[in-house]
């Protein structure tokens, strides 16, 4: 019947692996050697840790929300006498 909630738990799910994606960068990447888009940080050589965290919680739960919405059941009929 209605399709959109699998379209919007697919676009959920692609943005919680791009941003889950962006954690892992943010936690392996040195700041001086990350892409310009993401701010590099000349002659700093740790990784941003803080950010790392939080991009891999919100790509989870994003990931888990989709994986949710995925799976729910289209509600039921109401029941008529």
């Amino acid at each position: 019947m209605r399709k959109h909630p699998r379209v919007l738990a697919g676009v959920v799910a692609i943005v919680g692996v791009l941003v889950l994606g962006i954690g892992f960068v943010y936690l392996t990447v040195a700041c001086e050697d990350l892409p310009g888009i993401l701010g590099p940080t000349p002659g700093d050589t740790s990784p941003r840790t803080a950010l790392g965290v939080v991009g891999i919680v919100l790509g989870l739960a994003a990931l888990a929300a989709a994986v949710g919405a995925a799976r729910r059941r289209p509600p039921s009929a109401p029941i008529q006498s």
